[in-house]
């Protein structure tokens, strides 16, 4: 076992004893039926050192930790309800306290969230959110995705990496750190397009690895056109050429949404993005099995794998 993709297959094994579980584990959140409704369910543990370093405000960390939860959210098409958040704490400080929720504050009462528990304990700084919602239309899966469906991303990509990798003395990571520290969670955006879209994931750990998840769930392959993939309009004034490919599609953080659908919706995705005033980029096609990318019309193997927390042991 030496990846997080070998302990969740271990995981699968483990026998379910529910009939009510729709969705287990291979989503970025479960699904479970009550009552003729579906929920939706996905925990996410934020700690310092991976996910946020010392330079951040407490405002900044409480954004953050929602928000990747919010994202997981988004990519199944679902509306958020309810959070409970375990906190690790070093030790009792009002102040901080405050002013994490602070930063947590916009996010809840933009997607009428209602915190109803969860636990404190002293050690070393830990987030731990665990949200719930509930289906509207369609819930998105991994698994949907079909032979000629076209993929696509909302946004632009590397930001959060580009600001990882720049020096944090210089303009460049200035220009991006909004982008790692407060990122926006695309809610409104899944719910659109969960009225027809075929498959779905947050960009968390690259679009090199988000994508082939994709692929591998819904049993099929794809074909990427590096070229085309959305980046900041400074990006390439910031970013060194050798570091391009680390950023766009293995560094992850993004929390833009990689969806695919049948090419014949596209004048509903043009709509949505004038909604939203938010780019949407096509970027791919799936296939019937391989993973494949392109540059400049030439076959391209990508040297990043997206990020891994087991990688380096």
């Amino acid at each position: 076992m030496k990846s997080e993709y070998d302990f969740l297959r271990y995981l699968e094994k483990i026998k379910i004893f529910h009939k009510n579980i729709v969705r287990g584990i291979g989503d970025d959140c479960a699904v479970l039926r009550f009552n003729n409704k579906n929920y939706v369910l996905t925990t996410d543990t934020s700690l310092l050192g991976p996910h946020f370093t010392k330079d951040y405000t407490p405002e900044e960390i409480g954004h953050k930790s929602l928000a990747t939860n919010l994202s997981d959210i988004a990519a199944m098409g679902c509306i958020p309800l309810y959070a409970l958040y375990a906190i690790t704490l070093p030790k009792m400080s009002e102040s901080w306290i405050k002013r994490f929720f602070r930063g947590t504050k916009k996010l809840l009462q933009e997607y009428n969230v209602s915190i109803i528990g969860g636990d404190t304990t002293r050690g070393p700084l830990s987030i731990s959110i665990t949200l719930i919602g509930v289906q509207k239309h369609n819930i998105l899966l991994r698994s949907g995705a079909k032979k000629g469906h076209e993929i696509y991303v909302t946004g632009t990509l590397g930001n959060a990496r580009a600001a990882l990798v720049l020096n944090n003395t210089t303009k460049g990571h200035r220009h991006f750190r909004k982008y790692l520290v407060t990122p926006t969670p695309r809610v409104s955006v899944g719910l659109e397009l969960s009225k027809f879209a075929s498959s779905c994931i947050d960009i968390s750990d690259g679009l090199v690895k988000d994508l082939k998840n994709i692929a591998i769930s819904s049993k099929k392959g794809f074909e990427v056109d590096i070229d085309s993939l959305p980046v900041d309009p400074k990006f390439n004034h910031y970013v060194n050429p050798e570091l391009r490919e680390m950023c766009l599609i293995g560094g992850g953080e993004d929390y833009e949404l990689c969806f695919t659908c049948n090419k014949k919706y596209i004048n509903k995705i043009n709509d949505i993005s004038k909604k939203y005033k938010l780019k949407i980029t096509k970027v791919g096609v799936m296939k019937q099995s391989g993973y494949s990318y392109t540059t400049s019309g030439k076959a391209y193997k990508p040297s990043v794998h997206g990020f891994d927390h087991f990688k380096d042991t």
